[in-house]
């Protein structure tokens, strides 16, 4: 969606609904600038019970050793 199709939804809006959206982007624009500066972190598994029929080991044990190699 681009700014001509966000104006013309917008200004037809009545004024109320024009300033909860308006409000409504702000905090959309705040949490979005929030989550930019927290860095990226590893996926943690722990949490999951991530062992299946699949794989003799669990899944954590695995992406540990794939991060001792040396080519990562």
């Amino acid at each position: 969606m681009d700014m001509a199709v966000l104006e013309k939804k917008v200004s037809s809006l009545s004024v109320h609904q024009q300033e909860n959206v308006e409000s409504y982007i702000d905090f959309l624009v705040y949490k979005n600038s929030l989550s930019s500066y927290a860095g990226r972190k590893p996926l943690d598994f722990s949490k999951y019970g991530t062992a299946t029929h699949l794989w003799n080991d669990d899944a954590q044990n695995f992406v540990n050793r794939l991060r001792q190699d040396e080519r990562f």
